[in-house]
């Protein structure tokens, strides 16, 4: 079994903070928003700030690095 441990210190952040700390251009950011590539907080006012769901993409990275290794363990051996 494998176990992974990971710290969230910014559960969220704003686009133009996602921005400076992917090192994407802010116009990326909302395209990759829009396109449903990024996942966002939903808003609970219209007037709320859109927001990056940090936490979501790191259980995602998380998951994919999981089932990678996996991946790896179960590949089949050939019968000779």
């Amino acid at each position: 079994m494998v176990n992974i441990t990971l710290q969230v210190t910014t559960p969220y952040l704003t686009y133009a903070e996602y921005a400076r700390a992917s090192g994407l251009p802010y116009n990326t950011v909302k395209k990759m928003v829009y396109e449903g590539r990024l996942p966002t907080r939903p808003k609970n006012d219209p007037r709320d700030k859109p927001l990056i769901n940090v936490q979501a993409l790191v259980i995602e990275a998380a998951e994919l690095e999981l089932a990678r290794q996996q991946a790896l363990i179960e590949v089949p051996k050939h019968e000779s």
